[in-house]
């Protein structure tokens, strides 16, 4: 018997991952910090993927997580997916949740007011879709910079750089703060690292400069989002949480018990275990202190005091995907100097990294990010979604 032919067509998920890049594009011009694609991990597995998470600093105390689920497709089960994205928005801690869909359906619009749950239907995204101020992005799109990274990693016979740019996305999702930005620093510190080794101009060179420059930006927002809980305390307190937070991650003071624990083990448990307890806690606590924390949090402390390191942050971020990728004498002032401070941090020479990307100067990069944010920006105020002075008010 004859098998019978699939007259359906074949499903690419190309349509989705367009919807997704032109509802990041509008989010970004509305001003806010947007990672596209984090997958969530726990325990080594893969949970679950975020289409589009969102960060938001609006004022010197106001800081917010969204995370947004995009479906458009002709079946898009716009209700199951609310259901879906309330439960992983209380399960990762995040202050709001969106959804964008392809449904018509009024009466889920109303459901999700009254959850507030950000409600983009199929309206709004055609709207958005036949806006050229959006399609025509100066952007590499996720897929683009994948394949750029699937090269390297082919090249290398092996998938490490996918792996850590995988890994700074997930951090993220359940781990945003003190944590997170360490993770970042190491991917930045990573990717940094093998760009001076690369053969500067090199596509290699261009590709870990991008990542070097997206694992900042994510070390940056998650360090200002941190800053939130010290913004109203004295200057040297706020430098030193900040300290501890880079030196020990979300939790110092559980830090310093499991350094107790293990001095008392020692103690109690070794042959001479008095004298090895405290040749332990010395060492350990000489090796923190050789950690120069007090240098990245000074600059910290000193562009969260309004929102520079925010606007740093988003910088990078654009900086990472442009299609014209700048070079890092190119970067804004902000944006050079936390990045110049992450460099130190990790011990990579600015000057280094600095000539590993540095294409020729036939197109003004800055005016391409300015573009694309002025672009969005018009767009939100035309369309009426979210305008831009309004985005504090988005559910």
């Amino acid at each position: 018997m004859n098998a019978k032919p699939n007259s359906e067509p074949k499903k690419t998920g190309k349509k989705g991952f367009e919807t997704e890049e032109i509802v990041r594009s509008y989010f970004l011009g509305a001003g806010f910090f947007v990672v596209r694609g984090v997958k969530l991990r726990h325990g080594g597995d893969e949970l679950t993927d975020i289409d589009l998470w969102l960060y938001e600093r609006s004022a010197t105390l106001a800081r917010r997580r969204i995370i947004i689920d995009i479906k458009d497709n002709a079946q898009p089960k716009a209700a199951e997916r609310l259901f879906f994205v309330k439960g992983l928005a209380e399960l990762i801690q995040v202050e709001a949740t969106g959804i964008a869909t392809s449904d018509t359906r009024r009466s889920l619009r109303e459901l999700a007011r009254k959850h507030n749950v950000l409600w983009i239907d199929n309206a709004d995204l055609q709207r958005l879709k036949s806006s050229q101020r959006l399609t025509a992005s100066s952007r590499l799109s996720d897929e683009d910079l994948g394949e750029f990274i699937a090269k390297i990693d082919a090249s290398r016979s092996s998938k490490n750089v996918r792996d850590a740019f995988a890994s700074v996305k997930s951090a993220v999702a359940d781990r945003f703060g003190p944590s997170c930005a360490n993770t970042a620093i190491d991917g930045a510190q990573y990717f940094a690292k093998t760009a001076v080794e690369a053969h500067p101009g090199s596509l290699p060179a261009q590709v870990f400069t991008r990542l070097a420059y997206f694992s900042a930006a994510i070390a940056a927002a998650a360090l200002d989002f941190a800053s939130g809980e010290s913004a109203l305390r004295p200057h040297h307190e706020r430098l030193a949480s900040l300290t501890d937070a880079i030196r020990f991650g979300d939790d110092p003071k559980g830090t310093a018990e499991k350094v107790r624990w293990a001095k008392a083990a020692i103690r109690d448990y070794t042959p001479n275990g008095a004298s090895l307890a405290e040749i332990f806690h010395t060492r350990f606590n000489e090796a923190l202190q050789s950690v120069p924390a007090e240098s990245l949090a000074e600059i910290v402390v000193k562009m969260t005091n309004s929102d520079r390191l925010f606007n740093a942050a988003r910088d990078l971020e654009q900086a990472a995907f442009l299609i014209e990728c700048p070079s890092f004498d190119d970067l804004t002032i902000d944006s050079k100097s936390f990045l110049g401070a992450v460099l130190d941090f990790v011990a990579i020479d600015r000057l280094a990294f600095s000539q590993a990307w540095n294409p020729p100067k036939h197109v003004p990069t800055s005016a391409s990010a300015k573009e694309v944010t002025t672009s969005a920006s018009a767009l939100s105020s035309s369309e009426g979604i979210v305008a831009p002075a309004d985005h504090g008010k988005l559910l």
